[in-house]
Formats: C-alpha cells, structure tokens, sequence
C-alpha cells in the first residue's frame, strides 16, 4: 500500500471513530433524534474497525506462536 494512504488511514480512523464516538454519546445523553442512517453507518463503521483489528491481532498472534514453537 502507498505510504501516504497509510498514513491518511492512520491519521482518519482514529479521528472519524471519536466523532462517531462523540456524536452517539451526545444522541444518547441528550435525547437527540439523530437520523437513522447516521446510526447504522456509525456503528457500523465502528464495528468493522475493531473487527479488522481484532482479526489482525489474532492473525498475528498465530503467526507469533506458530514462528515461537518452530524455533524452539
């Protein structure tokens, strides 16, 4: 991948998931009615982003004990 989309991805992600976050958090607290696509594309998001995470921590973590047992 292209240095600099990684480095926009890096710098996107973390801001888009606060204001997501955010905008939630105040819907919720205050009572707002936010539209309903705005919800699901949130949460979606959010929840595809940690589901990546979370599937490439695991991957590495097999790759970690699979490398570990074949050099001991």
């Amino acid at each position: 991948m292209n240095t600099i989309a990684q480095v926009f991805r890096a710098a996107a992600r973390p801001a888009v998931t606060i204001i997501f976050a955010a905008t939630i958090a105040e819907v919720v607290t205050r009572g707002i009615d936010a539209p309903q696509w705005f919800l699901t594309l949130s949460s979606a998001v959010i929840l595809w982003w940690f589901g990546e995470r979370t599937v490439t921590h695991i991957k590495d973590k097999k790759k970690e004990d699979t490398n570990a047992s074949t050099t001991t």
